[in-house]
């Protein structure tokens, strides 16, 4: 565990069918508009604090940014779920609402283990497009949320996100400055993910909250 606190981060599982060729691990590329797809980082988080940067390089910055960041829970988006049949080829885990995709919503859910914790925050991101908070039990339909010193994205840049499973918070920062908390009442496991349906490169990193 304390080795892989050690390593760079890195995605590990791409679902859908936007992405190119991935040119290096910490990074991932969206080369279309065809639907939501989704990149992993296989690192797991339990307790404390935990600070990513993901750097956001749009082909061009007039192009509407729909790009979600955030963390998910420690599950397989295709172990039993087709990303066709499924999730009809929109891979987001943060929309999963059961009336439109009942079989993700059941699968993933069927993932829970104890480590998950009693939190029904399954999954929560960060909307580049509108600076709102979306987040997902896999049960009820997803919830979408303005929150206080939120601010979009609207072209290249950095959003920072602050994870403290002590208080059981998500914040957020961009371009080096701190936003506020975007999310509470977060708790057990998590692994940071990126969601995409606009070209765009992002890039995952570790780093220090900034003061």
């Amino acid at each position: 565990a304390l080795e892989q606190l050690r390593q760079p981060l890195c995605f590990d599982e791409f679902v859908g069918y936007g992405f190119s060729h991935q040119k290096h691990p910490a990074s991932v590329t969206c080369a279309t508009y065809e639907g939501w797809s989704t990149a992993v980082s296989g690192h797991v988080m339990r307790g404390g604090r935990h600070f990513v940067g993901f750097e956001v390089k749009k082909e061009r910055d007039e192009l509407l940014p729909y790009i979600n960041l955030g963390v998910v829970r420690t599950v397989s988006l295709t172990d039993g779920i087709d990303v066709k049949a499924d999730w009809r080829g929109e891979v987001n885990p943060v929309i999963v609402p059961s009336r439109y995709t009942p079989a993700v919503a059941e699968k993933l859910r069927s993932q829970r283990t104890a480590k998950w914790g009693e939190s029904t925050v399954h999954c929560c991101t960060y909307n580049c497009n509108s600076g709102r908070c979306c987040w997902s039990d896999w049960n009820t339909e997803p919830g979408v949320s303005d929150w206080q010193g939120s601010e979009r994205l609207g072209g290249s840049g950095t959003i920072g996100m602050l994870l403290d499973l002590n208080e059981g918070t998500l914040s957020v920062f961009k371009n080096g400055r701190r936003l506020g908390t975007m999310k509470d009442g977060l708790g057990g496991e998590y692994c940071w993910f990126v969601a995409v349906a606009s070209p765009c490169t992002t890039s995952i990193s570790r780093g220090r909250a900034p003061n």
